[in-house]
């Protein structure tokens, strides 16, 4: 699904944030807003493993950053879109981000300290 991203695309991520999947909140085709466990008010509160960038977005926008240094915890993702894009241009994939496609994964337990006790999407989504 990343091969037809023409500026950035979005999609869920599984396992990620202390929850069972994060992902952007999508109407009439739009994104509106975000199903997160953490800091839902961030411009993109997406993980760096929910993007795509199109090769000719990065080229237009030569001094566009991804920086390791000087964003605060869990700002990078958001600093560096801000840069290329707004969330109303923003593509969303995996049947309007009602599928998990992609899972962040660690060589350790998952932690899902952010999991709501009810489930609160308004969408269901197997992990």
């Amino acid at each position: 699904q990343m091969r037809t991203t023409r500026k950035v695309s979005v999609w869920p991520v599984g396992l990620v944030g202390g929850r069972r999947y994060e992902r952007p909140v999508v109407e009439n085709g739009k994104v509106v807003g975000w199903y997160t466990g953490w800091r839902a008010d961030r411009p993109f509160a997406i993980d760096m493993a929910g993007f795509a960038v199109s090769l000719q977005v990065i080229l237009s926008h030569p001094k566009a950053v991804f920086k390791r240094r000087g964003s605060q915890p869990g700002m990078q993702e958001s600093d560096f879109l801000k840069q290329i894009t707004t969330v109303e241009e923003l593509e969303p994939k995996a049947n309007n981000c009602t599928k998990v496609l992609v899972w962040h994964t660690r060589t350790e337990k998952v932690n899902l300290a952010n999991e709501p006790k009810y489930h609160l999407d308004t969408v269901s989504i197997e992990v």
